[in-house]
């Protein structure tokens, strides 16, 4: 069952976003487990929209890739907990 995650990151711009990209090493592509991914700047901050294919891979990947980089840039974690939902429908 694949989940829709939704994060509000204060205080984070394009910036500082492309530079967490970087040090994931991504380079323009989707992790694993990751089937879209959206970001930009939202009402409360940086907003990413993620679907993942399972909740599981999304926790993981902010855990082990995300939080890590964020605290070595001295970002703090976002003040709300990530805003998930079922996907029903992703059309490309």
């Amino acid at each position: 069952m694949a989940y829709v995650v939704m994060v509000d990151t204060p205080g984070v711009t394009a910036e500082l976003y492309d530079t967490i990209s970087d040090k994931q090493g991504l380079a323009g592509q989707l992790p694993a487990g990751c089937l879209a991914h959206i970001a930009g700047l939202g009402p409360e901050g940086w907003r990413v929209v993620a679907v993942w294919e399972s909740l599981e891979q999304a926790q993981q990947f902010m855990q082990d890739s995300v939080r890590p980089i964020q605290a070595e840039l001295g970002i703090a974690p976002p003040a709300k907990p990530p805003v998930t939902w079922e996907l029903y429908k992703l059309v490309t």
